[in-house]
């Protein structure tokens, strides 16, 4: 199942799309999941609530792409125009995947921030 998302800054601008696949074990048991609008608990708790699968790990990849026009169309840019990708996989303990999720974002409003240990430490 495909769900699809555009999500706004508070002034009502675009800021990404967004755009979720869910495996149809999970869709069959998680009918709000088809139905437009936000899900108040958010999807990751209630996938786990109706299903009794939570996440326990994030698999992110990100690539940086020109947007399609469609997608350009979305966000109200001018194209051609360079986007953040973000391709993102949540899975359970046994490792099936709950959600594969793709995230798009025009590239002056995406950002992304690391911290790590580097060695050297006394």
């Amino acid at each position: 199942m495909r769900r699809d998302r555009l999500m706004l800054l508070d002034g009502g601008a675009p800021l990404s799309l967004a755009t979720a696949w869910f495996p149809v074990d999970i869709a069959n048991a998680c009918p709000r999941l088809s139905q437009a609008g936000p899900i108040a608990a958010g999807t990751t708790r209630y996938v786990a609530r109706v299903t009794g699968r939570s996440p326990v790990r994030g698999t992110d990849v990100v690539t940086v792409r020109l947007a399609t026009d469609t997608e350009a169309e979305l966000l109200q840019r001018d194209g051609p125009l360079a986007v953040a990708v973000v391709l993102h996989t949540a899975s359970d303990e046994e490792g099936r995947a709950l959600v594969v999720e793709e995230g798009i974002s025009p590239s002056g409003l995406w950002e992304q921030m690391d911290n790590y240990p580097m060695g050297g430490g006394n």
